[in-house]
Order: structure tokens, then C-alpha cells, then sequence
């Protein structure tokens, strides 16, 4: 990487053939882009119709496209190191070749950046979140979120299908972790090792791309085995993420809010998912930030215990919660009388560090995960 700082994002795509794709990709980033950028195309040894296209592209504008070559296919990671390592721009994002931008994409997340010096990588929203355009057409939906412009909603991890990542974060972390080899595991490794430095991962909320999901993995038979790897190799590594259930039947004072709001944040700046369970009324006093861990159950305060035990227990076998937090003594001797069943240990809420001390522990156990 240079020691000059251009200022512009140099947009990072590995290409493996799947040319009707590379082409609607770099259409949709030449006619969405506002902010300045560089299109650094790392080609891993495509055949010759997608190479032919990619050499048009370099002899059009060598000061916006670039094309690196492998002469074997070097896989996911190892193409992205070699871009970023090739960049000498202020941000990098990485971008898959079967992606879709919309309007004013790169300038939003660019801007959210801005907003916040701990933010140290930026997703737009996407379908690969959960934001599926249904049944309007692309852009259509990306101009329905231009309400949220400037709002960023922290993330458990940043995915490497349109990742932006600015230049003192690589400096700080560095490239992604080669030994993921062809990919999975390697957006979350690095979303990890950006968080210990001390930064947040974000997604623009006002900021849209589609995701066509793995295309360029849908060739491989080795696909299940590879993701299977690198997830035990993650999880080796930096432990299992866990699913928290906190149980409030009511919350009765400032300080209990206080105590309650700070809770929900540290855990889920653990990166483990915290399931809130209360009446709607309860926590209105609260101060929850705004990410992806965090998940709320309204439940009226008649039959607050009983269905709140039965969507842990319904939620056993697929997505089972490892441990249960209260501020209720009568709500946790209920609880604990019924722990062979919801297969969770209960908890008062009053001791977050020894909360937080009991999660770094089931983390790394084998069989505490979803």
C-alpha cells in the first residue's frame, strides 16, 4: 500500500468469469457512483470472453479501472489482499462481482464515516440483511430509504460482499486472513480484529446494494465443507457467538433503566444476541443502541411468565438460548424451577461483569452455540 493518500475509494472486485454479472456490477458502480473512486479489478484467471471485457474496461480510463491479473485462481481473500495492497486511497471497499449498486450508495456510506471517527467499516443495507426489495425494482427501493439518511445501525459483523474500509483501519489491522483461503469466515475474522482495535461495524441504513448471495460459489462441491472449516476455525479462534434472553417483567425506577439499558449494550457489544422479553410499557425508559444483537418479544404483562417460557422453550432445538438474565427474583425462581426444560441457566441482572465473565466462559465450549 502507498505512503500517498488518494483522496477516493478504490473499489476492489475479484472476478472469476460470471460475465453477464461483472457487467451489470461495473455498469451499476459507473452510473451510481458520486464520490471518487477507482474500480481495481483482480482477475482470477477468467476465460477469455470475461478477460476480453475486463481489458475494455482498463483501456477506457486507466485512471478508473485497473485490472490485476492471476494467472491461477488465487480465491476470494488472497484476490482482495492483493487489491488492497495495491490501493493508495483513503477508503477501500470490497465488492463482490455479483452485486448491484443504487443511487448515491458509496457518498452515504462515505458520509457515515464522517459522522463517527470509532466507525472503522461501513455495510450499505442490502438484501444479504434482510432489506429485500420485494416486489418494487431495485432502485425504487433504495430511494425508500432515503429517510434514514446519516443512521447506521452498529453490526455483529460486517459482510465482505460491500465492505468499505478506510485507510487507518488497514494500517492498524491489516489484510484479511489468508488462511480462510477462498472465503467464508474471512469478512468475520476481519470484522473481529477491526472491533478489538477499538472500532465499530456498521450498516448505513440510507445506503442500498443488492446481493446476488455466492454466485461466484455456486461452481464449487467443496462449498459446504469449505464454510464448515472456516467456521470451526473462526469459532476456535474467537469463541461462539451465544443467544442471551433478558426477561423484564417490569422495570420500576431511572436506575433500574439506567442498569438495564447498560446491560443490554455491553452484551451486545460482546457480539452475542441479546433477546429482550417484556411488556412495551416496561422499557420506554431505556436507552438500547441501535444494532443487530439486539432483538425485542412484547409480551403483556398478564401472561408475562408463561409465554415468555414457552418462546425460549418453542426455541430450544434451532435457536436456543444459552443463558437467561433477569431483574426479577420471583421471575428467576420460576425460571430455575423450569431449567431442565428451557436448558438455560438463570441469572439476576445486578452483576454484569460476572454476566459478562459466565458468557467468555460458555463461549468456548463446544455445544453452547445456536
Amino acid at each position: 500500500m502507498s505512503q500517498t493518500i488518494a483522496q477516493r475509494c478504490d473499489i476492489i472486485i475479484p472476478v472469476w468469469n460470471h460475465l453477464d454479472e461483472t457487467r451489470e456490477c461495473i455498469e451499476s458502480i459507473k452510473k451510481h457512483t458520486i464520490f471518487p473512486n477507482r474500480v481495481v479489478i483482480v482477475d482470477n484467471a477468467s476465460a477469455k470472453p470475461t478477460k476480453d471485457y475486463l481489458d475494455s474496461l482498463s483501456g477506457i480510463n486507466d485512471d478508473k479501472f485497473v485490472v490485476l491479473r492471476n494467472e491461477v485462481n488465487e480465491g476470494f481473500v488472497k484476490a482482495i489482499n492483493r487489491g488492497m495492497r495495491f490501493s493508495d486511497a483513503a477508503y477501500v471497499c470490497i465488492m463482490n462481482n455479483d452485486t448491484v449498486a443504487t443511487s448515491g450508495w458509496l457518498s452515504e456510506i462515505i458520509d457515515i464515516f464522517r459522522k463517527n471517527s470509532k466507525i472503522g467499516i461501513v455495510n450499505p443495507s442490502s438484501n444479504t440483511f434482510g432489506q429485500f426489495p420485494g416486489s418494487l425494482d431495485i432502485d425504487s427501493f433504495a430511494r425508500g430509504l432515503r429517510p434514514f439518511k446519516g443512521s447506521y445501525q452498529e453490526l455483529y459483523t460486517c459482510r465482505a460482499f460491500s465492505m468499505v474500509v478506510k485507510i487507518e483501519v488497514i494500517h492498524r489491522v491489516g489484510y484479511l486472513d489468508e488462511t480462510y483461503e477462498i472465503g467464508y469466515f474471512d469478512d468475520n475474522d476481519y470484522s473481529k480484529r477491526v472491533q478489538q482495535a477499538g472500532y465499530q461495524t456498521v450498516r448505513a441504513r440510507a445506503s442500498y446494494v443488492y446481493h446476488k448471495e455466492s454466485r461466484s460459489f455456486s461452481k464449487l462441491k467443496e462449498k459446504s465443507d469449505i464454510f464448515k472449516a472456516n467456521e470451526a476455525k473462526f469459532e476456535s479462534k474467537w469463541g461462539r457467538r451465544l443467544r442471551v434472553g433478558y426477561v423484564l417483567p417490569a422495570i420500576n425506577t431511572e436506575e433500574e433503566a439506567k442498569r438495564v439499558s447498560s446491560n443490554v449494550n455491553a452484551i451486545a457489544r460482546m457480539q452475542h444476541e441479546i433477546w429482550i422479553f417484556s411488556p412495551k410499557k416496561a422499557i420506554e425508559k431505556c436507552k438500547f443502541i441501535d444494532h443487530d444483537n439486539i432483538r425485542f418479544f412484547y409480551i403483556a404483562r398478564i401472561v408475562f411468565n408463561f409465554l415468555t417460557f414457552l418462546k425460549i422453550w418453542k426455541r430450544k432445538k434451532n435457536k436456543k438460548i444459552i443463558l437467561i438474565l433477569t431483574n426479577s427474583k420471583r421471575t428467576q425462581v420460576v425460571f430455575s424451577f423450569l431449567k431442565t426444560l428451557s436448558g438455560a441457566q438463570i441469572l439476576l441482572d445486578k452483576d454484569i461483569s460476572s454476566v459478562c465473565g459466565r458468557l467468555s466462559q460458555l463461549s468456548t465450549i463446544k455445544g453452547c452455540s445456536k
